[in-house]
């Protein structure tokens, strides 16, 4: 009989470990208000950037951690859904449960028509084009009258939530920290079906992919649709978390922060988003506290700064992220330590030694702005 594998070493995680995984993700997302409520500089409004900033990079775990492509236009697909849900709410006066939902449907809608051109090519032709998304919607929007021009468009409502209206920090933290978490369960599920395998082999060798049959530009659209959505649903919440929307959601700086959110906490980690926000908030919250009192010059734009030194220094030290590092870790461990021993069966103890040591099993194998 086979030793059994030490949990930490295993390639593919158990059912019970994805499960504790998960519970313990959901223990810490609904204890930061505990934690922020009391630790300075943080905020309950720095937890709510977080959470809408790790909805909208999760997306990027199956594009651009598996499929291996880097899209720049998750702020164009965030800025939709916000737009949407703004104009729906604040100029038809629409539910904003069903703005929202319409939203992730337009933004997600216009992914899959953009995917049937760009990915009929190689390259980098998806982060070309979805920049060009990006640049071509912001100018888009500073010049209709009903997104609000370059003043932005105010008056959106709050969601409400069995009768309750979220108009504060801490219960809009708990609502989108629910939602980041279902989203993450959602993703988990995405990577572990045949989508996700297909996807990465998509990202491993495309040519390998479509030598065994493996429809890459059908897959790669999918994921990309599946990006678009949860930018969008992101969108949308930060609408209805600050009432207010402008062209800054359409900002490709935006864009680049979410794909250093996802590559700081890991690219194929479904954890990866959320541990990339915190890393990147925290980053720019000390920022904010600490270079104006070294310099009296330092500028208001110090998240650029932050965003920089995270880049940098997972480059250097932590290239498969937080996450990926930490579970290199433990499958490190996992491989220096001894085998368990194997339990001797009837055969093993007719057979003697030949038998005990046929039976015995080998050690097994190592396998990323504030509310106004």
């Amino acid at each position: 009989m086979k030793p059994r594998a030490r949990w930490w070493s295993a390639r593919e995680p158990s059912r019970i470990t994805r499960l504790l995984g998960l519970a313990v993700f959901a223990a810490v997302l609904f204890s930061v208000p505990a934690v922020f409520t009391r630790i300075e500089p943080y905020t309950m409004s720095d937890g709510v950037q977080m959470a809408i900033l790790a909805i909208a990079a999760l997306g990027l775990v199956p594009l651009t951690g598996y499929a291996n492509q880097i899209s720049l236009g998750q702020a164009a697909f965030y800025g939709t859904g916000a737009y949407t849900s703004a104009i729906l709410t604040a100029h038809s006066g629409w539910n904003p449960w069903l703005a929202l939902l319409i939203g992730a449907v337009v933004a997600g809608g216009g992914a899959y028509v953009l995917g049937l051109f760009i990915f009929r090519v190689s390259g980098h032709y998806l982060a070309l084009a979805t920049i060009a998304l990006g640049l071509v919607l912001a100018i888009v929007a500073r010049q209709l009258t009903i997104t609000g021009g370059s003043e932005g468009l105010p008056g959106i409502p709050y969601l409400t939530v069995f009768g309750t209206e979220l108009t504060g920090d801490v219960a809009y933290y708990y609502f989108a920290a629910a939602v980041l978490l279902v989203a993450t369960m959602v993703v988990g599920l995405v990577v572990r079906s045949s989508l996700g395998r297909s996807l990465t082999a998509v990202g491993d060798s495309a040519f390998a992919a479509a030598a065994s049959g493996i429809d890459i530009a059908r897959y790669k659209r999918v994921a990309f649709v599946l990006a678009a959505v949860l930018a969008a649903l992101a969108g949308s919440l930060y609408a209805h978390w600050v009432t207010y929307v402008d062209v800054h959601t359409l900002d490709l700086l935006l864009s680049i922060q979410m794909l250093i959110v996802v590559a700081v906490g890991g690219m194929r980690s479904v954890w990866g988003p959320a541990v990339g926000a915190f890393v990147v908030v925290s980053l720019v919250r000390f920022s904010k506290e600490w270079l104006p009192a070294l310099s009296e010059k330092a500028g208001g734009q110090v998240e650029i700064v932050a965003y920089g030194v995270a880049l940098i220094l997972v480059l250097l030290f932590l290239p498969r992220g937080v996450v990926g590092e930490i579970a290199d870790l433990f499958t490190r461990l996992g491989a220096s330590s001894p085998p368990l021993p194997a339990s001797a069966s009837p055969a093993a103890s007719a057979g003697g030694g030949d038998a005990a040591s046929a039976g015995s099993a080998a050690r097994p194998a190592p396998v990323g702005k504030e509310r106004s």
